[in-house]
């Protein structure tokens, strides 16, 4: 589906709806789970003596519910954790306190962004300490690095 169809679709979902319908959705959906319809149709400036009654009528209308589906799936592809959104919130935190001067603390995060992009890992050698003699020591910590250099190279045949 094209970019404009989309927009089309929801300039209509949005188009459709009186902006207290709009505000009653828009309240479920931001306090969804923490709120009943009732209040939802008050924080959008229906009158109290009515509102459990506009709640309900509101909660029945194809328009309104179609307009609570976009908002709730617009919601939740927003709070999906990707990578692009882990290490775009990673550089936030790191420009924050860059700009507090706290160049020690920000390395932390930068070294999150650097490992979420694959510029560098961590790679940690467990060697026997009771080898019997320090030639097989040597082999088992050459054989781990080829593992890690093949690791790495299977790494970024894959991301290619």
């Amino acid at each position: 589906m094209s970019k404009e169809i989309q927009l089309k679709k929801k300039l209509d979902i949005i188009m459709d709806l009186t902006p207290m319908q709009k505000k009653f959705v828009d309240y479920l959906v931001t306090f969804q789970g923490r709120t009943t319809k009732t209040k939802a149709a008050l924080e959008a400036g229906y009158a109290e003596k009515y509102a459990t009654q506009q709640a309900h009528i509101l909660w029945n209308n194809p328009k309104v519910r179609r307009y609570y589906t976009f908002k709730e799936a617009e919601m939740n592809r927003s709070l999906v954790v990707t990578k692009e959104n882990y290490v775009r919130h990673q550089q936030v935190l790191s420009g924050l306190l860059v700009d507090q001067n706290k160049i020690k603390d920000a390395s932390v995060y930068e070294a999150h962004i650097g490992k979420a992009t694959g510029q560098f890992s961590e790679t940690n050698y467990n060697v026997n300490i009771n080898a019997s003699d320090l030639k097989e020591k040597e082999r088992e910590i050459k054989r781990l690095k080829e593992l890690n250099e093949q690791r790495i190279a299977d790494k970024k045949y894959l991301t290619e």
